[in-house]
Order: structure tokens, then C-alpha cells, then sequence
């Protein structure tokens, strides 16, 4: 029995993969006419009943300057978190807008709002309670004596962020990005009684990723990541890299435009996990990534040290029209 209890939003560990719901300021931030992204996690499986997160989203410059960088953008998203017998679970919808102001050739600076769409949800029926043993056995057409008032909730809420984009001579980025989830913290984000007490702390996020070049006659590059949550009592820290390897394939004329990669690495969650990455990126376009989280949290002795795995994938592309 519980007055009062705390939990955290989604997370994935390729957060990177997951733009428009990391920062709306990211919506048609990349270049490129459109984007599409999947991902999808399955978190502590060996302790059954395991977190399942499914994201999908779309986004696009509806605007470029010159220089090909987004001035305007739009974005929406889609996820699905379900965990437990009961499947108790968040969906959320996202209308993402972005608006970038040019600093200089190479530099830009994004202002971004999503709209979010929220339904709290749980099937009750998979669940057995006490009343229903009949002293010997499990009756399940015994009534439970249980006053279950809500099996769904919806609301509303708001995001805002920022992101500053820097980008090298080799279409390189590098980029640094705040957003504030859930901030008008409306209450109904949970199945329990109307009220201030029924809602989620504002969300912050601080996020950062650059793509270094290294071995100047290969085209490779180094991915330093970063990633700060802070949201009520929670924090997450998380830190790490990638190396991004030419495999070679592109054209001499279009260089970087058609390059393909293997990208590798690793990030270490301050306290919860180490998560090995692997990604394959086919000339810009088609990218696939699988990461594992190896759980070293004091969950261990339950998880036996198995976090989560996580797929992703990306699709960008380029209009007809402008090709």
C-alpha cells in the first residue's frame, strides 16, 4: 500500500535515433527533404513482464536557406510504453514545430513546440486477488472485492527545446540541445484520482553529439555523446562514444553524400548500466543500429546483469523534385 509513489519517463539508450521526441527543436534538423525513424526496446526481460517501448516518427524541413539547413521544420511522433500483467502503459502522440535562425554558413540555432496527446491505460482482467482463492484454489469467477475506478486517463501537455548545429567542412555536425518534457505538468498522467498529485514533474533534458574527424585520407570520424535527465528525484547521466568507420563504397564526386558506415562503441548510464552499439549506416539513407544494455544497478541479482536490447532504424531521403 502506497500514499504516494515516483517513476520516470521513457528512455532509450539510442537516444540519438529518437529525435523528435528528444527535442522538438530537432524536427527537420538534418540534411535531407524527409526523415522516418523505428525504434524499439524490451528493458529487464529476464524479471518478466518485461518495459516494451515502440517509437516511430517522421519529420521534415518544410523551409532551407541556401546553405541547405533547415529554416522551417515539422515532425510527429508516435510511442507506446507497456509493462506488467496488467499492461499498464503510456501512449503518447506528438506534433512537433521548429524554427531556425541562421547564425553564419555553418552554424544555426533552432527554437522547437510539441504538442503531445497522452492516454495512461491497464487491463485489470490478468490480474488475481486474494478473494478470489476459495480456500483451496484459484476461483476466477469469484468476485475480487475490489473498487478498480479508472482503466484509462488522457490529457494534454507541452514540450519546448533548443539546439544549435554546427557543421564542418564534411557536412559533419555537431550539436548541443536543452528541452523541457511535460511542461505544463497537467494532471490525469496517471490512472490514480484528479489533482495536482496526479501528474509528472517537469522533464529536462540536456543532449550533445559531435562526429570528429579522424585518419584524414579514410573519412572516419568519432561520436562523443551526451546525455543529462533530470525529472523530479530521477537523474540519469550517460556518456560515451562511437567510432564511425568508411567502409569505402562512396563515389569520389559525391564524397560524403553517399558515404556508407560501421559505426561501433559503447556508453556508460552513471549507475544503471554499460551499453554496447552497433550501427550500419547504407550512403546516407538506410541506417540500422542494436544496442545492449548490460544492467549494473542493484537490480543485477534479479536482471543477472541483462538490461535491455534496443533496435532502431532511420530512412532519409531526398524528394523527386529535388533531386
Amino acid at each position: 500500500m502506497s500514499n504516494l509513489s515516483f517513476s520516470q519517463g521513457i528512455h532509450f539508450s539510442q537516444w540519438y535515433e529518437a529525435p523528435v521526441i528528444l527535442n522538438p527543436a530537432n524536427a527537420g534538423s538534418f540534411f535531407g527533404d524527409y526523415r522516418a525513424n523505428l525504434n524499439y526496446r524490451n528493458q529487464w526481460a529476464t524479471i518478466g513482464n518485461s518495459y516494451k517501448t515502440m517509437y516511430a516518427s517522421y519529420d521534415m524541413p518544410l523551409r532551407k536557406n541556401n546553405n541547405e539547413l533547415k529554416t522551417t521544420g515539422i515532425g510527429a511522433s508516435f510511442y507506446s510504453d507497456k509493462a506488467g500483467k496488467t499492461n499498464y502503459g503510456r501512449t503518447e502522440a506528438l506534433l512537433s514545430l521548429s524554427q531556425s535562425v541562421a547564425v553564419s554558413n555553418n552554424m544555426d540555432f533552432s527554437a522547437g513546440l510539441g504538442f503531445v496527446y497522452g492516454q495512461v491505460s491497464a487491463n485489470f482482467d490478468n490480474l488475481k486477488w486474494d478473494n478470489q482463492y476459495d480456500g483451496t484454489n484459484y476461483d476466477e469467477s469469484l468476485p475480487t472485492g475490489e473498487n478498480i475506478l479508472n482503466t484509462k486517463s488522457t490529457y494534454f501537455d507541452l514540450n519546448a527545446g533548443f539546439l544549435a548545429r554546427f557543421i564542418g567542412r564534411k557536412k559533419n555536425e555537431t550539436n548541443f540541445g536543452i528541452s523541457l518534457l511535460n511542461a505544463t505538468q497537467t494532471s490525469g498522467n496517471s490512472l490514480s484520482g484528479v489533482g495536482n498529485d496526479n501528474s509528472r514533474s517537469m522533464r529536462i533534458l540536456f543532449h550533445g553529439k559531435s562526429e570528429i574527424p579522424i585518419a584524414k585520407y579514410r573519412g572516419d570520424f568519432l561520436v562523443p555523446t551526451l546525455y543529462l535527465s533530470a525529472q523530479g528525484a530521477s537523474r540519469v547521466v550517460a556518456l560515451g562514444g562511437t567510432y564511425k568507420l568508411n567502409l569505402g563504397m562512396q563515389s569520389s564526386y559525391t564524397g560524403y553524400y553517399t558515404s556508407s558506415y560501421l559505426e561501433f562503441g559503447g556508453i556508460y548510464r552513471h549507475q544503471d548500466a554499460l551499453v554496447a552499439i552497433v550501427k550500419f549506416d547504407w550512403e546516407q539513407k538506410v541506417q540500422i543500429g542494436a544496442s545492449y544494455d548490460i544492467n549494473i544497478s542493484r537490480l543485477r541479482n534479479a536482471s543477472v546483469y541483462q538490461g535491455g536490447f534496443e533496435i532502431s532504424m532511420v530512412w532519409k531521403g531526398t524528394f523527386i523534385w529535388n533531386q
